[in-house]
């Protein structure tokens, strides 16, 4: 039982075994511009092109 419990924590830390299935899209509210980030990437998001932490959710 312990043996799944530390997978699920090393899979969270690692960034999850699934890898590519995690991706959120967003999109920059200053720049208009789209990029995805990892799911654990979701603290402290900044647009690659304008640095801006405006950054909303792509799929609303």
């Amino acid at each position: 039982m312990s043996v799944g419990l530390l997978s699920t924590i090393s899979d969270a830390i690692s960034g999850g075994s699934d890898g590519d299935d995690d991706v959120f899209t967003y999109q920059c509210a200053s720049c208009g511009t789209e990029f995805d980030l990892p799911k654990t990437r979701m603290i402290g998001v900044r647009c690659p092109d304008c640095r801006s932490m405006d950054v909303r959710d792509a799929s609303e």
